[in-house]
């Protein structure tokens, strides 16, 4: 079976015309990685790789089950392991990545690349189409047997406004909770950022989203098979170098810990 798999996706990496692989198979990274593998080792050491195995979220989320017996619910998980909630396999409370398949893990491709829509600006108001099509910014990608392919401004760096990223950058308690007030902000990054000039000065120059910083833009292919064409400005690393680091062995530690210090200098 697993020889019969890999024949799968040797396949689906070439032109052919074969049969779509299943949402089930579109949803484990590493399914992604025999096409796209510099963007897989590059994601596999992120953070949004890392987010549902960091520490400090797992102590975080069970101190909060336990202060609030359990009214919490999936409110962490939502973020950190969103895939988890989607799939019915994890509700917050007694929450062990260790008991989640790869597809669970994280914020995972399948996570961001299959948005339909955005119904909100906090807590993870993503919807997922749940189907065999994975979105990107690509006006005109290649058609492969693997998946259906379709642009998506929101994953375009020229034109969207950050809103996918602001889903769960942007947090805010819902309703009173063991005696925290409804409406008291966890994160804001994503508000702070739309005061700024770099989001409200619309002029090329000026005008900076969360992707044009976090995901930087360089030549290359977007996929490792034939036919694919080099892209200007076409590839974007899938590390988002921020503020946080593993604190656990994880991979492409050095990688993380360098391009931070390339973002500060």
């Amino acid at each position: 079976m697993k020889y019969l798999l890999v024949a799968v996706l040797l396949v689906a990496c070439g032109g052919g015309d074969g049969p779509k692989l299943s949402v089930a198979e579109l949803q484990d990274p590493a399914t992604c990685m025999e096409c796209h593998p510099q963007h897989y080792k590059e994601w596999s050491g992120s953070m949004h790789a890392y987010a549902a195995e960091d520490p400090v979220f797992v102590a975080m989320n069970n101190r909060g089950q336990r202060e609030t017996n359990g009214k919490l619910g999936t409110f962490c998980i939502s973020c950190h392991a969103p895939m988890a909630v989607a799939l019915g396999l994890a509700t917050g409370e007694n929450f062990d990545p260790a008991a989640l398949p790869a597809a669970a893990k994280g914020v995972t491709c399948y996570f961001c690349h299959n948005v339909e829509n955005v119904t909100d600006i906090h807590n993870n108001p993503l919807k997922l189409a749940m189907d065999q099509t994975m979105r990107g910014g690509l006006k005109d990608p290649k058609g492969n047997p693997g998946h259906h392919s379709k642009y998506d401004a929101m994953m375009d760096s020229d034109r969207n406004e950050s809103e996918m990223c602001g889903a769960c950058h942007d947090i805010n308690v819902p309703e009173a909770i063991n005696g925290v007030p409804g409406g008291v902000d966890v994160e804001r990054t994503f508000k702070e950022w739309k005061t700024t000039i770099f989001a409200t000065d619309k002029r090329p120059t000026i005008h900076l989203t969360c992707g044009q910083c976090h995901m930087k833009s360089s030549d290359g292919l977007v996929a490792d098979f034939d036919g694919v064409v080099n892209r200007p400005n076409g590839v974007h690393e899938h590390t988002w170098p921020g503020i946080d680091q593993a604190l656990t062995p994880f991979p492409e530690m050095d990688v993380q810990a360098a391009q931070i210090n390339r973002d500060l200098k």
